[in-house]
């Protein structure tokens, strides 16, 4: 018995909706596998389900990034391909061609597909990362700044774009920047050691620099200074030009003292060493420690902390306790701790003074108030409570 156009309509309906069930179903198991770990079996599975799914554009998709992540280039770049030609106003497989050529080193075909990616949507996050990070790469940093700042935009805790453009602002001179984004990267991603390393590299390095700075000002014209810092000493080498005198009896004492006003952390002691012209033999080679025969900073012990434990007893227990460290630094070395000590204890005995004159002053001015009402009280108000003559009412 035939069946009839209708039923048959029906039929096919029915299948195609089976069909389309199984393709979804099969799509949800690649997903499955492909969180367990199961690559091979998700291509398996995207690949039944390829002649069943109503848009096999995803299909081809999903399964070369499976094929990517499997490391099948050729794989990987045929599906992508597919997917293109069965959508290609679908970003996204432009996007995921565009990073498979990168990595092959075919930067012009990654360029392009990046570029009609970002036609089709300005917005994509991923496309400008990985644009940026071609043009970084180039050295054209501008254009990789912009790509970076749009990635970002979109996607504000992409902790490599933030890695990545500290790179780019560090190589036009903008050090600040840099290490602005070094710090972005690190709190959106503390596993970046590489934006950690470049982050104390380049502090490092801004902090020498100013150091230099400052030493080459205190020395004589025609004499260059170098900088090293390892652990708690300071390297100063000098290099004067031939007929430039230097009294190393006396120089040494006048870098003590700008050291000294410095209190560079962890820092003992420097090493100088001076050459003349292009000669390589030291004519000066000496070490000396920055806080030698210096005296120990001002403890308070006397009547400051004593007035500051009197006018204010919480500001005193802890200047009293400062007081005790000033020494206890001094003694072992620690120059800078003692002096931070000291000034920690002069400002809490100034500070006890200003609260402990504030609090004079308002009691005094609350004093003086109750006396004042006391002694004057307002008629205004008595009167107020009163009802005025004319406001009575007549019988």
């Amino acid at each position: 018995m035939r069946l009839s156009t209708k039923a048959r309509a029906i039929m096919d309906s029915l299948q195609t909706w089976v069909q389309t069930q199984q393709g979804r179903l099969l799509v949800r198991r690649s997903h499955n596998l492909m969180l367990q770990g199961n690559v091979a079996g998700a291509i398996a599975a995207l690949t039944e389900a390829l002649s069943k799914h109503l848009k096999p554009e995803e299909i081809y998709l999903r399964r070369g990034q499976a094929h990517w992540h499997q490391q099948n280039a050729a794989a990987a770049l045929a599906d992508f391909s597919h997917a293109i030609a069965l959508c290609p106003h679908d970003p996204r497989p432009y996007q995921h061609r565009g990073i498979a050529y990168y990595s092959l080193g075919e930067d012009d075909k990654a360029q392009t597909d990046w570029d009609i990616a970002l036609y089709y949507q300005p917005d994509n996050a991923i496309a400008r990362y990985y644009r940026g990070l071609l043009a970084l790469e180039q050295g054209r940093h501008g254009d990789a700044l912009a790509d970076f700042d749009r990635a970002l935009h979109k996607n504000p805790l992409m902790a490599e774009a933030y890695y990545h453009r500290a790179h780019g602002k560090y190589a036009l001179g903008d050090a600040e920047g840099a290490m602005a984004d070094w710090e972005l990267a690190l709190c959106n991603d503390l596993r970046l050691d590489e934006a950690r390393e470049w982050l104390l590299k380049v502090q490092h390095q801004i902090h020498s620099h100013a150091l230099t700075q400052a030493l080459q000002a205190v020395l004589p014209a025609g004499v260059e200074l170098s900088l090293q810092h390892r652990g708690d000493r300071l390297t100063l080498e000098l290099r004067r030009q031939l007929g430039v005198p230097i009294n190393y009896f006396t120089l040494p004492d006048t870098l003590r003292h700008h050291l000294i006003q410095l209190q560079l952390p962890g820092v003992r002691s420097f090493h100088l060493i001076a050459y003349t012209g292009d000669s390589t033999l030291a004519e000066w080679n000496q070490t000396y420690g920055i806080y030698d025969r210096v005296p120990c900073p001002p403890a308070r012990w006397q009547m400051s902390v004593l007035t500051t434990l009197l006018l204010f007893p919480p500001f005193g227990i802890l200047s009293l306790l400062c007081s005790a460290q000033v020494k206890a630094s001094y003694q072992r070395g620690d120059y800078p701790a003692a002096m931070r000590a000291s000034r920690t204890v002069k400002k809490l005995c100034l500070s006890s003074g200003v609260v402990m004159g504030m609090m004079l002053f308002f009691l005094a001015s609350y004093g003086v108030y109750t006396n004042v009402e006391v002694h004057y009280p307002n008629p205004a108000a008595k009167t107020a409570m009163r009802p005025k003559a004319d406001s009575a009412v007549e019988p």
